[in-house]
Order: C-alpha cells, then sequence, then structure tokens
C-alpha cells in the first residue's frame, strides 16, 4: 500500500459538494477507499458566491473522506462546469522539418502549439487541449501519425476554456482549505470516463449533466470531442415553476419534484394523484400528478430544446450512434429518457457509473459520475505514463505515443 498513488476528486456543485479518495497501484488498479457528500453553501449556477461558505462546505466533505480513509490528503482533482465553458475548434498547421519527412513527436508538439495559439477573449484560460485528428497532406483523419511520411501536418484539436476569474476563485478557496488544486477538470470529461466505453464514443454519443443550477454537455463522434458547453438551466429551475404555480415553499416543491415529478406527460397514467403537503396553515391539495408533469414538462423540455439548438449552431448535428446520456440529479426525473429522445430523435438512456473497486453498490448512481470519473481520467494518464515503454499503438483513439504528448495538455 505505501507505494500506491492516492487520488482525490472534488466536485463543488450547486447544491451538492462531493468528495472522493481513491489509490491506483503500480499496475494502474484504482481502488476507491471514501466517499463524503455535503449540500452545498456559497454557490449559484456553479459559481461561488460566497467564499467563506463554500470553504467551511470543502473543510467538512473532506475531513470526512479523510476520516472515513483513514489518511491526510494535500491536493485534489477538481470539477468544473458552468455556462461559461466554452468549446473551441481550432487547428494547427506546420511543415516537417526533418530530412527525411518523416513525422515525429516535436511536430505533433509544434502543431498543438499553434493550435492553441489563438486570440481568446478576456477573462479566459484554456483547460484541456483535446486533439480531434490529424491530417497529413491531404489524408484527412488520422488518430496516430507518429513515423509517417509527409510535407505537412494539421492538428485539429478542441479548446475546452473556462472563465480566470471563476477558475481563481475555485483554486483559491480549495487553496484556502489548505489543499492544492491539482488539476482542473471539465465536469463532463469526468462523466463521460464512467459512463461511455471507447465503442461508444467511437459511434457518437451525447453526455448531458442535469445539474441542480446548470446543465452541462459533451459530444463525441469518431471517439473524439466536438462541443463542449453548458446551458444556464437545471433542476432547480423545474422546482422554482412547481413553487409558484402550487403556491409552496421551495423545500416542498423539491420534495414533490423527487417523489412524483414526471417531465413526460404520456408516460403518467390518468388515475394518478398526488398529495401536496400541508405549509404554513394551507391545506395539502390533491390533484392529478399528470397535472403536476404538465408543470415540470415544458421547463426540461426548454432545457433540451436550447441544448440541441446550441449543437447545431455549433456545427454538430445529427445522430449519435450511441445516443444520449444523461447524468447527474436530475437524470433520475421520471420522463427524462423518454423526452429526450424524442426531443434529441435519438435513443436515451441514463448514465450509471460502472463498478470500480471498492465502491459501494450505493454510488453506482448518475449524481456521483463526475466526482468518480474524477479519479478514473487520473488513473487512466497514470497508467497510460506507466505503459508509455511498452506498446505504442492502441486498437482504438489516439495512440499511445500521442498521449504521451498530452500530459500536461490535458
Amino acid at each position: 500500500m505505501a507505494q500506491d498513488k492516492t487520488l482525490v476528486g472534488l466536485d463543488i456543485g450547486t447544491s451538492w459538494t462531493r468528495c472522493v479518495i481513491g489509490t491506483i497501484s503500480r499496475d494502474g488498479q484504482l481502488m476507491i477507499e471514501s466517499i463524503s457528500e455535503r449540500p452545498s453553501e456559497g454557490m449559484k449556477s456553479g459559481t461561488i458566491v460566497n467564499i467563506e461558505q463554500t470553504l467551511k462546505v470543502i473543510n467538512s466533505v473532506v475531513s470526512d473522506a479523510e476520516l472515513q480513509a483513514g489518511t491526510e490528503v494535500s491536493s485534489v482533482i477538481l470539477g468544473i462546469g458552468g455556462d461559461h465553458i466554452k468549446g473551441i475548434q481550432s487547428s494547427g498547421v506546420v511543415g516537417i522539418q526533418s530530412r527525411d519527412q518523416e513525422i515525429k513527436r516535436e511536430d505533433i508538439r509544434r502543431s498543438i502549439d499553434v493550435a492553441r495559439a489563438r486570440d481568446l477573449p478576456q477573462d479566459t484560460e484554456i483547460l484541456h487541449t483535446l486533439v480531434q485528428d490529424f491530417q497529413v497532406d491531404s489524408r484527412a483523419g488520422i488518430k496516430d501519425p507518429i513515423d509517417m511520411l509527409g510535407h505537412r501536418l494539421d492538428t485539429r484539436v478542441l479548446l475546452v476554456t473556462g472563465s480566470s476569474s471563476i477558475c481563481q476563485n475555485l483554486r483559491k478557496c480549495v487553496q484556502k482549505a489548505g489543499l492544492q488544486v491539482q488539476r482542473i477538470v471539465l465536469q463532463t470529461l469526468s462523466d463521460s470516463e464512467v459512463v461511455l466505453g471507447g465503442d461508444e464514443k467511437e459511434m457518437g454519443a451525447l453526455v448531458i449533466d442535469i445539474g441542480a443550477g446548470m446543465t452541462n454537455a459533451i459530444a463525441y463522434v469518431g471517439g473524439a470531442p466536438v462541443y463542449a458547453g453548458a446551458i444556464p438551466l437545471g433542476g432547480d429551475n423545474v422546482t422554482g415553476d412547481i413553487a409558484y404555480m402550487l403556491q409552496l415553499p421551495r423545500s416542498a416543491a423539491e420534495s414533490i419534484k423527487i417523489a412524483d415529478g414526471c417531465c413526460h406527460t404520456p408516460s403518467v397514467r390518468d388515475d394518478e394523484m398526488i398529495v401536496t403537503p400541508a405549509v404554513g396553515g394551507k391545506p395539502s391539495i390533491r390533484l392529478p400528478r399528470k397535472e403536476l408533469a404538465k408543470l415540470i414538462e415544458p421547463r426540461m423540455a426548454e432545457i433540451f430544446s436550447m441544448l440541441s439548438a446550441e449543437l447545431e449552431k455549433n456545427g454538430v448535428s445529427g445522430t449519435f450512434g450511441a445516443g444520449v446520456v444523461l447524468v447527474g440529479g436530475g437524470a433520475l426525473l421520471s420522463g427524462a429518457t423518454e423526452l429526450a429522445a424524442e426531443i434529441f430523435r435519438m435513443p436515451a438512456r441514463i448514465g450509471f457509473p460502472e463498478a470500480i473497486n471498492g465502491l459501494d453498490r450505493l454510488y453506482i448512481d448518475p449524481r456521483y459520475s463526475t466526482v468518480l470519473g474524477l479519479l478514473k481520467l487520473e488513473a487512466k494518464k497514470y497508467k497510460e505514463a506507466s505503459s508509455m515503454q511498452g506498446s505504442s499503438k492502441e486498437k482504438n483513439g489516439i495512440g499511445a505515443k500521442v498521449k504521451g504528448l498530452f500530459e500536461k495538455l490535458f
């Protein structure tokens, strides 16, 4: 165990803050040691609005995870999302400098540098440089160009950017808790690692993380991300609609949403009835569950429709072979998959995280996909780095040699 590497994932969401501690053995096996969660404070729409309140929650959730795991931690991998996240298509073209015209690692490095060297808006930083594919002269769609012959190399990437000030506030809050931020990782990238297989990424898939204050999404085509972004609406908006229309406190509306809510009216039987709680002297109300569904469905349809429009605006349209995968707390809302399938016109399913050594079945739940994915991604990077001296090619995706170039970029 002394040789195992400790990994810590921290997901600070609008409604919940979660921490997971795991260890990765020398042979790359990930083991979950503990998971802790607390209701978030000082957060709004995925952004810190009160550092002291958020700090208090971070201290509590990390301390609890440390106690369960029987260890102390010093750094975390931090998940991030929100409508400040943008996915920008870019490319970098360079000439091959070697006398024999053979493409080397340095050529790829130079082309990626060119792709990253573009003007960005103020208050913007690059979080990830996600390689999509390469073109060597007129040959497009190449996954690993190392050792190929050519005169010109074109690398296509998706630059995932975020607000520098929002990222700095997150870093500052974590550092005030006595922890270093090892890496900031896009939440939906983490989600994808535990709910999608490599074949599904190749076929094309759309992962939608429906949180309380925000709905984040990432789209894959041909094994690589082609879109990353967010819609500034989430489960809290649904709760607000219920509270307003039924004249209930938000806490009561949230309970009704979880217990009886449905966002696909045709899925509700006509004879189903619900009873609202009696609150503040106001008597309880008995009403058809279908009426509640009619309150909820328009907001969820708005979220999916806005996302569909965003994809089309970014040139990502058509059908994804692996369909739509829903994660986050909103994925558990009854009727969500049926409504998503109708709006996106393709199959939809709930994304349950894959089993990991040491993971209690309780956490094989779409609400934990981000925090578990943070560790799975880091473990994958660790394993790839350890095996770099082995086989230089992989059957799927970017070759191992190429992956080694992106350790810092990712």
